[in-house]
């Protein structure tokens, strides 16, 4: 199988090639991928993260439009070539937090599921993709930060800080659904890297202090736990489960 994944930024497509390392155990024959960044129209192929090749089982080309707002516009301008290559399953990944969202809510901060739901569909008939084609946009709620809050718990440890008293510091609650309780995850994931001694962001080395850290297992617990539906519904697309129910 054929995978093209279009992302916001280098903190989501280092992610992506995280998550498809770890779940393949770094088998290029069983997973192969590139990455690369799109800048002016012009495709940057990433000497780093890859693995494998076309000639690997399930094979990914990771797409950092570097714009927050244009996931869906590339995926609508892209998606013709893109089965025209072979390529069977698109797929896309957005943050809810975005200026359409706020203005949506007249500015109030909150996570409106409905809202949300009118806002994919929308969107999703916006990338009009060709009928029998498979593409699948997904959001991150609010942001892929929110998700990164879900699994901190060792980039905290491992930069050996007590997990309870930055939490505590912070007014943060490791056991909420993040995509529920936090409208705007990014500045809270940054302060917990300044409490690490560290900055972010989204850059590439900030992101592998993170990604580094984690493990399959963790990311299964988290699928496990019921929190961060978003999260669950991606992975499931990404690393070729049955469609899910979007968004």
């Amino acid at each position: 199988m054929k995978y093209a994944v279009y992302v916001e930024g280098q903190s989501e497509l280092l992610f992506v090639a995280d998550v498809l390392q770890k779940y393949s155990g770094y088998d290029a024959g069983r997973c192969g991928f590139i990455c690369i960044n799109l800048k002016a129209d012009i495709f940057e192929r990433m000497n780093y993260p890859q693995q494998g090749d076309e000639t690997s089982a399930d094979y990914y080309q990771i797409v950092n439009v570097n714009n927050d707002n244009m996931v869906v516009s590339k995926l609508r301008k892209d998606i013709p070539g893109l089965i025209g290559r072979g390529y069977n399953v698109i797929i896309g990944l957005k943050d809810v937090f975005s200026e359409a969202y706020e203005q949506m809510m007249s500015g109030e901060p909150r996570v409106d599921r409905a809202k949300i739901k009118e806002m994919h569909a929308i969107q999703q008939e916006v990338i009009d993709a060709p009928e029998g084609s498979d593409c699948r946009l997904h959001f991150a709620i609010m942001e892929y930060e929110a998700w990164m809050l879900a699994l901190i718990e060792n980039y905290v440890l491992q930069h050996g800080k007590d997990l309870a008293g930055v939490c505590g510091q912070l007014g943060v609650d490791m056991a909420e659904d993040f995509e529920q309780t936090v409208y705007h995850p990014y500045p809270l994931v940054r302060k917990i890297y300044q409490a690490c001694g560290e900055d972010y962001h989204k850059h590439g080395s900030e992101s592998f202090s993170f990604l580094s850290t984690l493990t399959v297992e963790d990311y299964e617990r988290l699928l496990l736990s019921g929190r961060c539906a978003s999260f669950a519904k991606f992975i499931d697309s990404l690393i070729g489960g049955t469609k899910p129910q979007l968004p």
